[in-house]
């Protein structure tokens, strides 16, 4: 794969983990451009995104599941294929399915198609995904990973084909699991976090993030 475009934090840079404290002081706590974040669905509870020192701090509750989700999204506009990358540092909540990872989705809508590498407290890591608008969630996870943080996950876009990764160090990745999901070239990638509660917000914490681009689209 040839990378033909690398944003870290939402910042233009050289390395591809690396972020200078220049630019980590730079940043504060609002997210830098371009991104943005907002709750997605009927959430009761509003979260929240703040970005320092490098670190992502998201909260949200409900959950990225069934045929309707309910989620903290902090996010980008993005066009064509690429991936994003993002270590896990904490998913702080006492539900097993609270959450917390990378996911490129199709619109804002709570129902909208999507796929998502993530990782729970208790269940470890999992690739969701959902085909189709207003369509069940499905759910594929390796048991390598039983809620030991901090972890690392990936999800790769290429045309119709989402793929996530896990890894215990950033460097050695092992696949979750994959599928083709009918996508338009315009899509929304970014950060997620869920509590698996109504009126609980699950608190998480990401840095490393990374997001490039292989395409032309």
């Amino acid at each position: 794969m040839t990378l033909k475009r690398l944003y870290i934090a939402g910042i233009a840079a050289v390395s591809f983990l690396f972020l200078s404290p220049d630019l980590r002081a730079a940043a504060g706590k609002s997210l830098p451009a371009p991104w943005k974040h907002l709750d997605i669905g009927d959430v009761q509870v509003g979260g929240s995104a703040t970005f320092d020192q490098g670190v992502f701090t998201l909260k949200g509750t409900l959950d990225t599941w069934g045929t309707n989700d309910g989620f903290h999204f902090a996010f980008q506009s993005w066009r064509g294929d690429g991936q994003i990358i993002a270590r896990i540092l904490t998913v702080e909540n006492t539900m097993n399915h609270a959450k917390a990872g990378v996911m490129f989705r199709e619109s804002l809508s709570a129902d909208a198609k999507h796929a998502e590498a993530c990782v729970t407290p208790v269940d470890g890591t999992q690739f969701l995904a959902r085909t189709e608008k207003g369509g069940k969630t499905i759910s594929t996870k390796t048991g390598l990973d039983k809620g030991k943080l901090p972890y690392w996950v990936k999800l790769v876009r290429t045309g119709d084909k989402f793929s996530g990764y896990e890894s215990p160090d950033g460097e050695k990745w092992t696949l979750i699991g994959t599928t083709n999901v009918m996508m338009g070239a315009q899509v929304q990638v970014g950060l997620v976090t869920s509590s698996h509660q109504t009126a609980i917000l699950c608190t998480a914490t990401l840095d490393n993030v990374a997001i490039t681009s292989d395409s032309k689209r």
